[in-house]
C-alpha cells in the first residue's frame, strides 16, 4: 500500500514538474490518389513540418515532383538530398529511402510510382 502511494506521489510530481507529458501525435500526411491503374500510381502528398514517410522500398521506380516546400530524401546510395519546388527526382526500383519535411512549412509533391512499363 505504501509503495503504491509513493509511486502515485512521484508520478504526480513528475506531471506537475512537466517531466512527463503526453506524446504529441505524429504530423498527419495528406494523400490524394490522382491515378491508380495496372501501370502507374500517382499520388499528391502534403507533408506538414516534421512528417516523414518512414523507411521503405518501392518495388518499381518512383518519380517525385516537388510543387511547394522542401522534402529531404535519404537513401543509402545518395545520402541526403534536398528537393525543392520544381525539382524532379528519379528513384530507381528497389532503393531503400525515407522522405522527410525538415522545413517549417508544408511540402506538397507528386509521387509517380511505376508498376509496369510496356
Amino acid at each position: 500500500m505504501r509503495i503504491r502511494r509513493t509511486a502515485a506521489a512521484v508520478a504526480a510530481l513528475l506531471l506537475v514538474a512537466g517531466w512527463v507529458n503526453a506524446q504529441s501525435p505524429e504530423p498527419r500526411i495528406e494523400e490524394a490518389v490522382a491515378l491508380d491503374n495496372d501501370a502507374v500510381r500517382t499520388v499528391v502528398l502534403t507533408y506538414p513540418p516534421g512528417a516523414d514517410s518512414g523507411i521503405h522500398i518501392n518495388i518499381g521506380p518512383e518519380m517525385t515532383l516537388v510543387q511547394e516546400g522542401e522534402i529531404t530524401l535519404y537513401t543509402k546510395k545518395g545520402g541526403k538530398e534536398a528537393l525543392g519546388p520544381g525539382v524532379v527526382h528519379w528513384l530507381p526500383a528497389g532503393t531503400t529511402h525515407l522522405a522527410r519535411n525538415e522545413g517549417s512549412r508544408p511540402a506538397r509533391f507528386f509521387s509517380v510510382l511505376l508498376k509496369r512499363c510496356e
